[in-house]
């Protein structure tokens, strides 16, 4: 949810290196899932690493969504001026920030399916261990 105030401020303030940052930090969570999902030692199940990487691909299009946004961005900027194309301008910014909203949502049902596997996969090993 901060995640989205950002984006709704960042909307009005025209700062570029939220997109950066979140682009970063995406990509960095989507190669934490690809790395989860290759132990297959740990996961003893086929199923539950075809989930993990199924779940790191819905990090890795948040990340590019956030660079689609980036790009949204650079262009609100070359049109900011021209009250011509004002329409126009609105329109990128509402779909900028619908864009973010998509790639915010993707990571957060990413993180929290992965969560719910890694619970899944503690719990498994408890019980075996008991």
């Amino acid at each position: 949810m901060v995640l989205i105030t950002i984006e709704l401020t960042e909307a009005y303030m025209q700062k570029d290196i939220l997109h950066l940052s979140c682009f970063s930090i995406f990509f960095l969570i989507c190669s934490f899932q690809v790395n989860l999902s290759r132990q297959k030692d740990v996961m003893k199940n086929d199923e539950r690493v075809g989930r993990l990487f199924v779940l790191a691909l819905f990090s890795l299009t948040a990340a590019f969504l956030e660079l689609v946004d980036l790009g949204f961005d650079q262009l609100v900027n070359r049109l900011r001026g021209n009250q011509e194309l004002i329409s126009w301008y609105q329109s990128i910014c509402i779909l900028e920030v619908i864009f973010e909203i998509i790639a915010i949502l993707m990571l957060v049902y990413s993180l929290d399916r992965m969560l719910v596997a890694l619970r899944s996969i503690a719990s498994d090993y408890k019980t075996t261990c008991l």
